[in-house]
């Protein structure tokens, strides 16, 4: 399963610039069947990209539904960026967002930045109750001077 969508890269172009991107047919729209190929193989590089980083991390990432919003997001950039790549005509602001999402996949791969999943790929789970305890600050078995001491 693909980390993001074509209807998600039109969060970050609009359809007629990933249209101009994908095809060199006029009459080309976003529902044409080269458009969509070009934009699918943007999207699976982009998230091929993403395994390298993370997948030696979270092995289950691939099979999780639906896709973490950060993951989703950082494949939607990285899709994007490579089309413009594709048309050689990448912005300093594209090139920035492609680079920012590189740092926070390197961030990521060393857990450095919480994308809510736990170590099998799975999305960590809420907690279901809240523990309280009765317990009182006399009740210490090591106080902060006894663990000083260590």
């Amino acid at each position: 399963m693909a980390y993001s969508t074509v209807s998600d890269l039109t969060r970050w172009i609009d359809s007629d610039e990933l249209v101009r991107l994908c095809s060199t047919d006029p009459s080309a729209t976003i529902a044409s069947a080269d458009v969509l190929e070009v934009a699918g193989e943007a999207i699976e590089n982009a998230d091929s990209q993403i395994d390298s980083y993370l997948l030696g991390r979270w092995p289950g990432l691939r099979s999780y539904d639906p896709v973490p919003d950060e993951i989703n997001r950082l494949s939607a950039i990285i899709a994007v960026y490579q089309l413009y790549l594709r048309r050689r005509a990448v912005s300093s602001d594209w090139r920035t967002s492609y680079q920012d999402s590189l740092e926070r996949l390197a961030a990521a791969s060393r857990g450095e930045l919480d994308l809510g999943l736990d170590d099998s790929g799975s999305t960590a789970a809420e907690p279901e109750e809240i523990y309280r305890t009765d317990a009182e600050e006399s009740d210490r078995k090591y106080s902060s001077e006894k663990l000083d001491k260590f």
